[in-house]
């Protein structure tokens, strides 16, 4: 893959990077948080419109990992790579109707303050929610950190250079993430959609164009150029057939849903809206943008199904990455097509990890360093957010480089996992359970997330395989790759069972919008 682009089409994607980089970074200290840190994070400071939040939440779901490797699984797997997009869909639906209108009324800062306004909050939930809140945030973080470094690497034709990629696209983002604030930060997570949604529309619209504008077509030719024939129109093709293959099927679509509903960059974001009513507006921009990115996603990847499959499987499975750009240069071969969809790639890169690393910092200042009483005397709560998301952005960067051969399809599996059987059964329970209590928080916190490790520490994905964390040992107990079929109702049945057993019973005692103003002066 060091063929992609020519020297000068090189020279535009670094040249049009760059020219970005500089433009975001300046628009950061323009309309970032204010000189007293407070702004980092406050949601009355926030002065972008609920459509212009709407497109940077749909931003926020969209990582350079959900570019790279959904348009790969589609390209190499059919069925199954589209029902990952539905899943993530649905989740979009079930945050617009459920969670993101009251949420924005209890929540003030975090999604732990809503937990202390509904009573079933503490210090102790406060720090575990921003624990796991971590463990959501920074394997994904590294996941994106790879990603991107591995295109850098393979954009210049020097895989050599991946380690420095990783490191000064790392530094550039932490950088971004820690002057904006949630203003700076969306207003780079507009720029990136209003560059990266054109481009991939385009490349859609050559796809059909291609095969004369008919889509049977095109999914004949898919069907042929993947060597699947039928099965690629079928489902099985990556979850696997038989029981197995159910489960993973089912548990896929429902841990998707789950995990985008409790994406902490969305619930970062969704809190920071203006009012009740404007967070509805957000959600129905979030939900149309999705829908036609990732139809333009869904042509994509079957377009390089038909015109580059033979490419992809000599590849091998690390070519999933690089499944646009080969696609890119199928289609054009002067390379300006190829040289946008990298410069998509690394903007989204760019976005996404910006504002996943405030999150992270958010939760790390504000939830665990605060509650627990770790945070340095006199460090308001932006101020100590800045420096968590710094340190955040800089031990992913040194991870990501450890990293940057792993299996990740096991760390993104592990990020998502946690999020949907964690964080959404205990922002559902806390929304529309009166009864839910601080024990069933801490149950359905840690009790999820230990069986979602284990889960997947048990899998063919730590061993077994050729392809396993651990090749050379078989310690598995079950063929099950993708549990969420079985950790999200855990996770449901944890935080019903804590409630139901404790003692206490509900704090319930103080209404969400006085617990809001108290908390607002904290």
């Amino acid at each position: 893959m060091t063929t992609l682009l020519d020297p000068s089409s090189r020279s535009l994607v670094f040249a049009v990077f760059s020219v970005f980089v500089v433009i975001c970074l300046m628009l950061c200290i323009v309309t970032g948080a204010d000189e007293d840190d407070r702004a980092l994070v406050r949601s009355d400071s926030r002065r972008l419109r609920s459509w212009q939040q709407g497109i940077a939440m749909g931003g926020d779901t969209t990582t350079v990992a959900t570019v790279t490797v959904l348009v790969g699984m589609v390209a190499t797997f059919g069925f199954d790579g589209l029902g990952v997009m539905l899943g993530s869909l649905i989740g979009v639906v079930l945050l617009l109707v459920l969670i993101i209108e009251p949420l924005r009324r209890h929540a003030s800062l975090t999604a732990a303050d809503m937990l202390d306004a509904r009573g079933s909050g503490g210090p102790a939930v406060r720090v575990s929610w921003g624990a796991v809140t971590l463990l959501v945030c920074f394997p994904l973080l590294v996941v994106q950190l790879v990603v991107v470094g591995n295109v850098a690497a393979a954009l210049i034709g020097q895989p050599g250079a991946r380690t420095g990629c990783i490191l000064v696209i790392g530094c550039v983002m932490t950088a971004l993430a820690v002057s904006g604030g949630i203003r700076g930060t969306g207003v780079v997570m507009i720029v990136k959609s209003a560059i990266a949604l054109p481009v991939l529309v385009v490349a859609a619209v050559l796809v059909l164009h291609r095969f004369g504008g008919d889509p049977g077509r095109l999914l004949d030719a898919a069907a042929h150029g993947s060597r699947m024939g039928e099965a690629y129109l079928r489902p099985g093709g990556y979850t696997g057939e038989g029981w197995v293959g159910a489960v993973n099927r089912i548990g896929q679509t429902f841990g998707m849903s789950m995990a985008t509903l409790a994406m902490p960059a969305v619930l970062m974001r969704a809190i920071s809206t203006k009012s009740p009513r404007g967070a509805r507006t957000v959600g129905r921009w979030m939900l149309g943008e999705l829908t036609l990115l990732y139809g333009a996603l869904a042509v994509v990847g079957v377009g390089a199904a038909a015109l580059v499959g033979e490419a992809l499987r000599e590849a091998g499975p690390a070519a999933q990455v690089f499944t646009p750009l080969v696609l890119g240069r199928a289609l054009d071969s002067g390379g300006i097509l190829v040289a946008a969809l990298a410069c998509v790639l690394f903007l989204t890169a760019l976005a996404a990890v910006v504002d996943v690393t405030l999150a992270a910092g958010i939760a790390l200042g504000r939830d665990v360093l605060g509650a627990s009483g770790r945070r340095p005397a006199g460090k308001a709560d932006g101020a100590a957010s800045r420096w968590s998301a710094a340190l955040t952005g800089a031990l992913s960067a040194v991870v990501a480089v450890v990293a940057a051969d792993w299996n990740l399809v096991v760390v993104s599996t592990l990020w998502l996992a946690v999020c949907g059987a964690a964080l959404a059964p205990v922002l559902l329970y806390a929304l529309y359970w009166p009864g839910f209590t601080a024990r069933g928080a801490l149950w359905c916190l840690w009790g999820a997330t230990a069986l979602t490790v284990a889960a997947l520490a048990l899998s063919p994905y730590a061993s077994g395989t050729p392809g396993s964390i651990f090749p050379g040992h078989d310690f598995r107990l079950w063929d099950v790759t993708i549990p969420g079929l079985v950790t999200v109702p855990a996770g449901f049945l944890l935080g019903w069972l804590g409630s139901v057993t404790d003692p206490r019973g509900a704090a319930g005692g103080v209404p969400g919008p006085e617990r809001r103003r108290e908390l607002d002066t904290v």
